[in-house]
């Protein structure tokens, strides 16, 4: 199944002047769209153009533009939050400190080779269920197919969204994944041997009256709730915690990362993952999650 998304000049026909409490220019600072919504933490949102992007977020559809220091923002089906504002604020979490965070991180000589002027990236508030499976699926896997295996996931088993941009789902709930056949999740949706990890998460999650309530779990008991879940190691564990629970001094070490921390710190060695693991919370501490980003993001960015 092939996921079709509308043309840049569709989309233009069928927004609407910036005139309404759905639709809103606010600045933006430093903060760079398109860097946060292509730096891997996200799998929702499709491209138009070079700083321009429509996506599902939670029971929403949102269209986003930056142009210099603002984005434009419109409300593009579902069920509009009560406040545009706040939400993209809370999403885009333009009340972190960002700016301060890097200039922290530039001090360390090592990683000031690598790091931008700009504090670019930010940490999206996202669901953490979505999260949860977004990044089992994610498991020796690439981008793009991440993307086409999570829109499958959503059209089969996610709700349908009244919009102007054409078909657009909600992320499945814990119940619908729950009831999926492993069949339909293989073929279907392209999971593989994540097939089974999928529901067993997903049902898992469905008969956990509590789940909304460990985003109040400290973070060493919430990783280990995750880790006894199927499917879920400690990069995808710390990944959720990042990205799911905003846990931003969760520390995920892929291919990339590790490689970012030996030749910065530990240039002609072979470290363990629990050295690298130490070397960021001593050097990175309550934020080594945002300086993963912008290593992850250098060192792909020069493969």
């Amino acid at each position: 199944m092939r996921v079709m998304s509308p043309s840049r000049a569709a989309v233009a026909e069928i927004l609407q002047p910036m005139n309404s409490p759905q639709e809103l220019v606010i600045p933006s600072g430093e903060f760079d769209l398109e860097q946060t919504l292509e730096s891997g933490q996200c799998f929702r949102w499709q491209r138009l153009a070079a700083g321009e992007y429509w996506g599902v977020v939670s029971n929403d559809v949102l269209y986003v533009k930056q142009e210099g220091d603002q984005l434009q923002v419109q409300h593009g089906g579902g069920t509009a939050p009560i406040n545009l504002a706040d939400f993209i604020h809370r999403y885009f979490d333009f009340s972190g400190d960002y700016q301060a965070i890097l200039r922290r991180f530039r001090r360390d000589r090592s990683f000031a080779h690598v790091a931008p002027r700009r504090a670019s990236l930010h940490i999206l508030r996202q669901a953490p269920f979505e999260v949860l499976i977004s990044f089992v699926i994610s498991a020796n896997n690439h981008i793009p197919r991440i993307r086409s295996i999570i829109e499958r996931l959503c059209r089969l088993y996610g709700s349908p969204l009244a919009t102007s941009f054409g078909p657009a789902y909600t992320f499945p709930t814990p119940e619908a994944l729950a009831q999926a056949q492993l069949e339909d999740l293989r073929s279907k949706c392209g999971l593989g041997y994540r097939d089974g990890y999928v529901q067993s998460v997903a049902r898992t999650m469905a008969a956990q009256p509590d789940f909304g309530a460990w985003v109040e779990l400290p973070t060493a008991t919430l990783r280990q709730r995750l880790l006894q879940l199927d499917g879920v190691g400690e990069k995808v564990a710390d990944c959720v915690l990042l990205f799911g629970f905003h846990r931003l001094a969760a520390f995920p070490i892929d291919t990339w990362v590790r490689r970012a921390m030996t030749e910065l710190y530990f240039p002609g060695q072979t470290p363990r993952l629990r050295e690298l693991q130490a070397c960021a919370a001593r050097r990175f501490g309550a934020y080594a999650g945002v300086a993963q980003q912008y290593l992850f993001t250098h060192y792909r960015s020069i493969s």
